[in-house]
């Protein structure tokens, strides 16, 4: 998500030429999943990556090509086994990728479709031809709708994290967010906390209390919500709120006696929290200081997002990437 936020903003701010490389179809193991891309200039690789780096320079080189000839072209890389020696990588991904190498002109118009789609916070789900005659052109299509060929990727919103509570161990919070290109909102009762002057990378700070601010905010399933405010009749209050919302996680910061007694008052009420709750907040990594625990709590959002353990990977059977 964060290199495809990267590579709009390069294609909006930087002047031509501009190539762009990416990976449609990959069989067997690959560094990288489909969809991964690399934008380009004359002068070499700008962000993105589409292997551990084997390929990149050869990449370089069709996309000069592509760029002097004015169209795209769909270039194959076969890993496998020792044709690996040809690309001098060494990485044993036997995989075999086809990447698709296109000049862009100007801003086309399906960044603007992902860019109109991200502002409306929707997905998108998009289809690239790659036959000879229409290589390169995009479609959006229908859910449920289906292309005989081509690469279709479904392309989501970025993740958006509210954290109630403007103390200084948000601000960690926010910063690493930030990095992995999500949305993040900052919201608290007090409005000497809630100043964008102390949470300058923030996307929207926010002054007030839950029953004020909570209805405002555009809450959907991609959207977490974490409460750090150190105050329990607020605590109580936001959740009372979150419960019946559509967001997709809550996380409540506390110890497990505090929750305990929140969620017990909670269910007096007839209040019931489902999976989306997750208290205390983040995974056990033996964090102790404000840094740690910001890195655990977006790594339990991020897994919970992505319906995954959470669990290392070497003890797993998923294949993922890191």
């Amino acid at each position: 998500m964060k290199e495809l936020q990267d590579i709009l903003r390069l294609v909006h701010e930087r002047p031509g030429p501009l190539a762009l490389a990416t990976l449609v179809r990959a069989q067997g193991a690959s560094y990288r999943r489909t969809g991964a891309r690399l934008l380009l200039d004359g002068g070499g690789p700008l962000r993105g990556s589409l292997s551990g780096g084997c390929l990149e320079g050869d990449v370089q080189a069709r996309a000069l090509e592509a760029l002097a000839q004015g169209r795209p072209k769909l270039v194959q890389y076969d890993l496998r086994g020792e044709l690996d020696l040809v690309w001098g990588s060494g990485s044993g991904c036997e995989g075999v990728l086809d990447i698709l190498v296109e000049p862009l002109q100007g801003f086309p118009e399906w960044m603007a479709w992902v860019e109109q789609a991200w502002a409306s916070r929707t997905g998108i789900i998009l289809h690239t031809a790659l036959d000879p005659e229409r290589l390169g052109q995009r479609a959006l299509l229908a859910q449920h709708e289906s292309r005989d060929r081509g690469f279709t990727e479904t392309i989501l919103p970025p993740q958006a994290l509210w954290i109630l509570g403007a103390g200084d161990d948000s601000r960690p919070l926010v910063h690493l967010a930030k990095a992995l290109g999500w949305f993040v909102g900052v919201v608290d009762h007090r409005p000497a906390f809630a100043q964008p002057a102390r949470f300058p990378e923030a996307d929207a700070v926010r002054s007030g209390h839950p029953a004020q601010v909570l209805p405002t905010l555009p809450l959907d399933a991609r959207s977490a919500v974490v409460l750090m405010t150190h105050h329990y009749a607020k605590d109580l209050e936001a959740l009372r709120l979150l419960l019946p919302s559509q967001a997709g996680y809550l996380g409540l910061m506390g110890s497990r006696a505090r929750g305990a007694r929140l969620l017990g008052e909670l269910a007096a009420e007839g209040l019931h929290p489902d999976a989306r709750l997750h208290t205390p907040v983040g995974l056990d990594l033996g964090a102790t200081e404000p840094e740690g625990i910001a890195l655990a709590i977006l790594a339990e959002v991020q897994g919970f997002a992505a319906d995954r353990s959470g669990l290392p990977l070497s003890g797993t059977r998923t294949q993922a990437t890191p």
